[in-house]
């Protein structure tokens, strides 16, 4: 059985952000100078957002998602707060 591969299967690049997207450098900087901030666990891509989980010095986990063309955050979609 043949299972012909989609468009964005054959092309890595689609799963990146756009080359005028907001550079990945400036959302990290964004995040590391947030109040109490102590550090990142995880930075993601998908569906146009950077999506990223960090940890305030308290120890509190902050999920956070960042328009990849703006930069605006938002809270995540799905999960507390974006059911």
């Amino acid at each position: 059985m043949l299972i012909s591969a989609s468009a964005q299967d054959r092309d890595p690049l689609s799963k990146l952000p756009p080359p005028d997207s907001i550079k990945l450098s400036t959302v990290i900087e964004q995040v590391e100078g947030r109040p109490g901030f102590y550090g990142i666990e995880s930075i993601s891509f998908a569906d146009g957002e950077y999506r990223i989980v960090y940890f305030m010095a308290d120890g509190a986990e902050v999920r956070i998602n960042y328009d990849a063309k703006t930069g605006a955050s938002r809270p995540p979609r799905r999960g507390l707060f974006g059911n």
